[in-house]
């Protein structure tokens, strides 16, 4: 049987170095950044929009909102703001019928 072994992190290459370091970088209070490669630029996709008879853009329907711009064109879907998590509520204990008297 082979022993196992613990191997070392890698370095980091230099493309994932200057990621560490965009992400580091101070930014101001509020300021929305990717988690995933640093970015701090946001896009919304919409779907559905069309002109109208007044020669106006009319919107669709969003299908995504506040999208890291840099990781859409890699074709990762990353949101910048995260939904907030959802309370999970106990179920209600069930009734159980009573039973018929004979």
């Amino acid at each position: 049987m082979p022993e196992l072994r613990i191997v070392p992190p890698a370095e980091p290459d230099a493309k994932q170095a200057a990621i560490e370091r965009v992400k580091a970088m101070k930014r101001a209070p509020g300021m929305l950044q990717c988690s995933k490669c640093g970015g701090r630029d946001t896009m919304t996709v919409v779907t559905g929009s069309y002109i109208g008879q007044d020669g106006k853009i009319k919107r669709g329907t969003v299908t995504a909102d506040k999208v890291c711009y840099h990781c859409d064109k890699k074709g990762i879907l990353s949101f910048m703001v995260q939904d907030p998590p959802k309370l999970v509520q106990e179920p209600k204990p069930r009734r159980t019928k009573p039973k018929a008297v004979k």
